[in-house]
């Protein structure tokens, strides 16, 4: 990887978190459907990159916006959580992926069908962790279910959105 990717991946990252923090925050639908689009930070990571760096990139990422939306690490553990299984998720869904053929995570790259399945996966672990941490335990169970279904397909289909407006 060399240093003008570095450089890209690191203004992404800022502008994704700066929206996250000052925009999408307000973004709830009837206090159901949560947007948390920060994760495409670290969704959208090279392939190439080590797990472990993954990892720590997922938990400041998560400790960033724990700190804006003054939770008590809840973001940070979910998406320590989806930095860890990223890699396994990969090599699930794209078995073909070999030496010679690196997977390019982008929605030009990768293909609407398998873009959208990857985010969703991921997406689902995100909010799934995020949402009955939140709760505490399992006694809001339904009301967590559907905060986990809404908040699912509404930071996916944003992810989609600002794919269509990068270009990528």
């Amino acid at each position: 990887m060399n240093s003008q990717t570095v450089i890209r991946l690191v203004l992404t990252f800022v502008i994704y978190l700066i929206l996250q923090i000052v925009v999408i925050r307000n973004f709830v639908f009837f206090d159901v459907a949560f947007c948390f689009v920060y994760i495409a930070c670290i969704l959208l990571l090279p392939d190439e990159i080590a797990p472990i760096w993954v990892i720590l990139i997922s938990f400041l990422i998560g400790l960033l916006v724990d700190i804006f939306y003054n939770t008590a690490g809840i973001h940070a553990s979910a998406s320590v959580l989806i930095g860890f299984f990223r890699s396994y998720i990969i090599k699930f869904l794209f078995p073909t992926k070999g030496v010679e053929n690196e997977i390019v995570i982008t929605l030009k790259d990768m293909g609407a069908e398998r873009f959208v399945r990857y985010v969703a996966v991921l997406t689902l672990i995100h909010h799934s962790t995020l949402f009955f941490v939140e709760a505490g335990g399992f006694q809001f169970f339904l009301i967590t279910i559907l905060k986990i279904i809404c908040s699912v397909v509404f930071t996916t289909f944003m992810i989609i959105i600002l794919q269509y407006v990068r270009g990528n």
